[in-house]
């Protein structure tokens, strides 16, 4: 079967509209965190205004705690009466609208969701801005797919690039924001899908600069020679993180088991956990809020140790109560400042060490922040460039990538899912972890086709081959599908074991030229297998001769469903081989 060739309009139309849902999402981006603001402004210190700003008591004094159970009560309602997609930091339930809902992520979603996150933000709640706008990103490129004519593998694409563009809006991490939408939301590396979400990264990049948004968001100075100790204990380093990524994921799912337990909706769940934020703001007001200043000073590397630790303790108490309460809110940036001051803590202890004397604090705080992300996430390469990008520090290369391969090694020993996946493993959907080439895109079919098949001649007749398909102990006793072909063997036709039997009671003294099928679908030997599975799929067969490509197309073999399964048996045997070759 002949596929017609995509018109050069049709080779555009994803990119571009990737590129406007871009411009789009980076709109929003900039309007969320000025609504981010205004709500800070208008509830801890009672004015309108979109200055920068920061949850304290100063205004209200105790009664400041009462805020973020307000903005709990709210985002309460709103879960209920609007939305409950908007409950969480929306990135599970984006992978969960792409394995299941084709990419459909409802409207009131791309409204309700950047709404609520700010309120949440500005209320006290001790999240960052980028998953809102990533779970926004991806709906308003869901939004855009199911506008138009697209399928569900475009409307992915589009999801994708939407995501992208929010957490390169945020953050200036055009690299990372592409690599992320490859590792938790497209599950391929294909040219279709990476050209048009690095396309909507770019666009976000460049529209960023014209709100003048800080670059690089976490300033951070790193020109030392990755040497031997360093890279050791940046590994050391990046394995405690990975530790650590395992306790806050489990962390989170815990608490949100306990308010599962409770005598309450759901409803009420985050004014629940809007008092434990206040309370445990009362008694360390950093807590609270976006905290990317956070990571800037901790980046500095001049903080003292004492509140480094209070910090990492009591932003991983009022981030995990908070999150497991069901309000909304993003991971990235409480994971890693949680996972910097870990991080620093890690650094400073090194330092004890006579081996390790002189461990940079602030690349501590670099490689827990990423490494953090990396264990819990699993997204690799993504929050090695996050890290890079974020920081231009040019020579921390080498170091994030032992620290983070160390974090996710202990990661994936210590737990099966991720903060991404648990949820949707609880709700029975499974997501691909591993991204590997489909072996049947570099399998031929003539390695795998039955060479010398059983054929005929178009002058049998039918009622001959019935007698030899009808013999027990022959070799044509199993035959399903015989070619016709000619002496110089041309094929003519093919015909089936069902064809055959149809034919000896309608007309016995037919050929089985008469009875066979005339142009059946035929396959090439250098074709991939993959391309063979999707003809038996499409015209419904199980077998596929295999012709060369000369004006009359000779016969050179038989692909059947059997060999496509012995190819993949061989192939689940290599895989076994090696993995036993390296334990």
């Amino acid at each position: 079967m002949n596929v017609a060739p995509l018109s050069a309009w049709q080779r555009v139309r994803i990119p571009l509209l990737a590129v406007a849902i871009s411009s789009i999402v980076t709109l929003t981006a900039v309007g969320l965190i000025a609504l981010v603001r205004l709500c800070t402004n208008l509830s801890f210190h009672g004015i309108i205004s979109t200055a920068p700003s920061k949850p304290d008591f100063t205004t209200w004094g105790t009664w400041g705690i009462a805020v973020p159970v307000f903005g709990g009560l709210i985002i309460g309602v709103m879960a209920r009466w609007g939305s409950p997609a908007i409950r969480g930091h929306g990135i599970p339930e984006a992978m969960q609208a792409i394995g299941t809902a084709e990419s459909r992520i409802p409207g009131r979603v791309a409204i309700l969701k950047p709404l609520s996150a700010a309120i949440s933000i500005g209320s006290g709640g001790p999240f960052g801005a980028e998953g809102p706008i990533i779970a926004t990103g991806g709906a308003i490129g869901s939004l855009v797919g199911q506008g138009l004519s697209t399928s569900p593998v475009q409307r992915k694409i589009l999801l994708a690039a939407g995501a992208a563009a929010g957490m390169t809006a945020i953050f200036g991490t055009p690299l990372a924001a592409v690599l992320l939408a490859v590792e938790l939301l497209l599950f391929e590396y294909r040219g279709r899908s990476f050209l048009p979400v690095a396309l909507a990264a770019g666009t976000a990049m460049a529209l960023r600069s014209l709100f003048h948004e800080p670059l690089p968001m976490f300033p951070f100075v790193f020109n030392a020679t990755p040497d031997l100790p360093l890279s050791c204990g940046a590994f050391l380093i990046g394995a405690a993180s990975g530790l650590l990524a395992v306790i806050l994921t489990k962390a989170v799912y815990a608490v949100e088991d306990g308010f599962e337990k409770l005598p309450l909706h759901w409803m009420w769940w985050p004014a629940i956990g809007g008092l434990a934020v206040g309370i445990i703001g009362w008694f360390q007001p950093r807590t609270m809020g976006v905290g990317y200043d956070n990571l800037r000073e901790l980046l500095d590397g001049n903080l003292a140790v004492s509140f480094i630790a209070s910090l990492a303790i009591l932003k991983f108490l009022s981030w995990t109560i908070a999150l497991g309460s069901g309000t909304s809110g993003g991971t990235l940036a409480p994971i890693m400042t949680v996972g910097g001051a870990a991080g620093a803590l890690f650094a400073h202890a090194l330092n004890g060490i006579p081996m390790f004397a002189h461990f940079p604090i602030g690349l501590g705080v670099l490689i827990g922040m990423s490494a953090t992300f990396a264990g819990a996430s699993r997204a690799f390469l993504a929050s090695v460039a996050f890290a890079y990008e974020a920081t231009h520090a040019i020579s921390s290369f080498g170091p994030l990538l032992l620290g983070c391969g160390a974090a996710v090694m202990v990661s994936r020993v210590l737990m099966r899912e991720t903060i991404m996946t648990e949820k949707l493993a609880r709700r029975g959907l499974r997501i691909p972890s591993d991204y590997e080439p489909d072996f049947l895109h570099a399998c031929q079919v003539n390695q795998m086709m039955e060479i010398h098949p059983l054929t005929v001649g178009p002058q049998e007749t039918a009622s001959d081959l019935a007698r030899r398909l009808g013999t027990p102990g022959s070799p044509w006793h199993d035959v399903r599908l015989i070619p016709i072909v000619t002496p110089e063997n041309a094929l003519l036709a093919v015909i089936s074991r069902t064809d055959v039997f149809a034919a000896l009671e309608a007309a016995p003294e037919a050929t089985v030229l008469q009875s066979g099928v005339l142009r059946p679908v035929t396959i090439h030997p250098d074709a991939p297998m993959s391309e063979a599975i999707n003809l038996m799929i499409q015209h419904g067969i199980g077998r596929l001769p295999v012709v060369d490509q000369s004006p009359t197309p000779k016969l050179l073999g038989l692909l059947t469903r059997q060999a496509i399964l012995e190819a993949r048996r061989q192939q689940l045997e290599t895989n076994r081989i090696r993995a036993t070759v390296t334990t």
